[in-house]
């Protein structure tokens, strides 16, 4: 199952067997595979609290229908010409969607090349 560390801090994970393991430092925003059971132990985010489940019909059947959040790392990522490490500095300076949304309403400078600037101020100054 996929994690992510949503937390402020970093967290070191043991991966490996008993006597032949190593640990890996997550940072906030990094996302890790583990079991499920692992994941939850170290406190982290799994993919299965990102989602909404919404009810439907087909027919005269009811059907439940899983909505997922798009990460807003991963959404920052499918943004034409944002790599992962510009996504990953915008991540660690606006936390969230709202953060970056607000930045940009006030029309405070962004901390960023002019170019990845303007491609936000596009997508997100709505």
């Amino acid at each position: 199952m996929k994690f992510i560390n949503s937390g402020e801090k970093s967290i070191e994970v043991r991966i490996g067997k008993r006597f032949n393991f190593s640990w890996i430092n997550i940072r906030p925003g990094e996302e890790i595979d583990l079991p499920e059971e692992k994941g939850k132990r170290y406190g982290l985010e799994g993919y299965k609290k990102l989602q909404n489940v919404t009810e439907g019909k087909i027919g005269n059947k009811k059907v439940e229908t899983k909505q997922f959040e798009k990460n807003f790392k991963i959404e920052l990522e499918d943004i034409k010409g944002i790599g992962k490490k510009t996504a990953k500095d915008i991540y660690h300076v606006f936390r969230n969607k709202e953060q970056l949304i607000k930045a940009i309403k006030l029309k405070e400078q962004l901390p960023f090349r002019d170019d990845v600037e303007k491609k936000l101020r596009k997508k997100y100054g709505k």
